[in-house]
């Protein structure tokens, strides 16, 4: 498996560690960069990898939550230096910032991190600056700034935003759902292939495409809709595929039918 380079720690905002077992084997207290076993830190600033259970309470070093330019990058995305180190395991915090997660996390307040591959549950969000895959589930909300691959929960909210939301969408483009997005107000995606399910909204972006299932009280396909979308009011700019509710709009069909209760088709 091959690493991408780990960012040079700023040695003016690390903390204190030690090693109890036999070099990087054991127990790593403090912000230690390597531990294989158990890791239990307060902050991060070194850290580098942990393999095993890796615990920190909360932000690295390089974050203050209180100054924006600590978690926005130099092209304006989010993240910027906020994300350090890699868990392959079990990562555990009240609010922590890995750069990946392979394994499971568990946050009070988070995860948010760089990429996940696993599971992550949260008391408030689960969120990625990058992709998602695997499950998350988040009492408030659970995003991905890139692609979702899996399964994503959100009391409040879920979906995919890449970069390419407001500007159509492409192979590069990101915010793509491929599998089942859940959120209690709304389910969003650039493109969503699989379900959306919500109480309140589930959202194609424009220029997008749902290929699969939306079920809703609104479903807002501001693109191709390729399936089926149940709810009170369906909304479709290109329909191919069926729309059941009180009220169906597809825009791209005859003008006797654009607009029709109950049912609405393009097949």
């Amino acid at each position: 498996m091959v690493e991408e380079p780990v960012p040079q720690p700023d040695s003016s905002r690390t903390g204190r560690s030690s090693t109890v077992g036999v070099g990087a084997v054991g127990v790593g207290l403090g912000d230690t960069e390597r531990t294989t076993g158990l890791r239990l830190a307060w902050r991060n600033g070194q850290f580098q990898r942990a393999n095993g259970v890796n615990v920190t309470l909360w932000t690295p070093y390089s974050v203050n939550l209180g100054d924006e330019e600590d978690l926005v990058g130099d092209e304006g995305e989010f993240g910027g230096d906020a994300f350090v180190g890699t868990t392959n395991g079990v990562a555990l915090g009240l609010l922590h910032f890995p750069r990946r997660i392979r394994g499971i996390g568990i946050g009070g307040f988070g995860p948010i991190a760089g990429t996940l591959q696993g599971v992550a549950v949260s008391g408030i969000v689960v969120a990625t600056v990058e992709d998602l895959n695997g499950i998350a589930v988040g009492a408030g909300g659970a995003a991905a700034a890139g692609d979702i691959n899996g399964i994503a929960v959100g009391g409040l909210a879920a979906g995919a935003d890449g970069p390419g939301a407001g500007e159509g969408t492409g192979p590069d483009a990101g915010g793509t759902v491929n599998g089942i997005v859940v959120g209690g107000l709304g389910a969003v995606g650039n493109d969503m292939r699989g379900a959306g399910v919500s109480a309140g909204m589930v959202r194609v972006r424009e220029g997008g495409t749902l290929k699969g299932l939306a079920v809703s009280a609104y479903n807002d396909i501001n693109g191709r809709q390729v399936g089926l979308s149940i709810g009170l009011y369906n909304h479709a700019r290109v329909l191919d595929g069926v729309q059941i509710g009180l009220l169906n709009v597809a825009r791209n069909n005859p003008e006797w039918a654009r607009i029709l209760p109950i049912l609405n088709l393009n097949l």
